[in-house]
């Protein structure tokens, strides 16, 4: 049995559950608001923007499917490795892997989904969780600066918010991120190494909110109307 169905909800979800087996097309197909779209309507996607958003819902032909690089490929094939690293060193939770495709939808706002990598139950709590795991090759040495001073970046934060506002009866988040590390002179690797986030719905109830207004803006005065965003507007989140 599936340890989350034991769990008592404190809270009535407002989502649903969609599988789509091993189909990516289909799911790319009708996914709606996921956490890279949103870090786009904030401003903070380095690879596609509100403008991208905006064509691929008012077309879907339009949508742009990132190409296979040598860095996706890795991210692919490191994905299910990192969890189980996860899940070594962290006892205290159960570890539930997805046996499909599996997409979570607002029932009442339907552009709102997300795809989560793994779910988590904490033991001794009874508590649940959502795991997301990235790959992220450093670009530069500010960027490899920014990574150790130990700041999750803004584009990371907004995605795993996005989980908690679709799931919004799980408690908290857990973010592993492998850094690859590159010379700078060569460009060639140079060492990897793992960081582990976490954050408590809580502590970041506020920001849940604006990521979901944000969204729910878009959806309406851009989408809807048919009205294709300025891009001189940024939006950003308030700390």
């Amino acid at each position: 049995m599936n340890p989350l169905d034991k769990i008592t909800i404190s809270r009535k979800p407002l989502y649903k559950v969609e599988h789509y087996g091993k189909d990516k097309q289909e799911w790319l197909k009708h996914r709606g608001f996921g956490g890279s779209s949103v870090s786009a309507l904030f401003g903070k996607n380095k690879y596609i923007n509100a403008l991208d958003i905006y064509c691929s819902a008012v077309n879907p032909s339009d949508e742009k499917h990132d190409n296979e690089t040598s860095s996706t490929i890795h991210g692919k094939k490191a994905e299910k490795p990192i969890c189980d690293i996860f899940a070594l060193h962290h006892e205290e939770y159960d570890v539930i892997y997805p046996k499909d495709i599996t997409m979570y939808r607002r029932i009442r706002k339907p552009f709102m989904t997300y795809t989560a990598d793994a779910l988590l139950f904490e033991k001794a709590t009874h508590r649940k969780g959502i795991y997301e795991g990235k790959t992220r090759v450093v670009q530069s040495k500010q960027e490899a600066d920014e990574w150790r001073d130990g700041i999750l970046p803004e584009q990371y934060v907004i995605q795993v918010l996005q989980g908690l506002a679709v799931l919004n009866d799980y408690d908290f988040i857990e973010l592993c991120v492998e850094l690859i590390f590159i010379d700078y002179d060569t460009g060639k690797w140079k060492c990897s190494e793992i960081r582990s986030f976490h954050l408590e719905r809580e502590q970041c109830k506020d920001a849940i909110k604006k990521v979901e207004k944000v969204q729910t803006d878009f959806h309406h005065n851009h989408i809807v109307k048919r009205i294709p965003p300025d891009l001189k507007v940024e939006i950003e989140i308030e700390e």
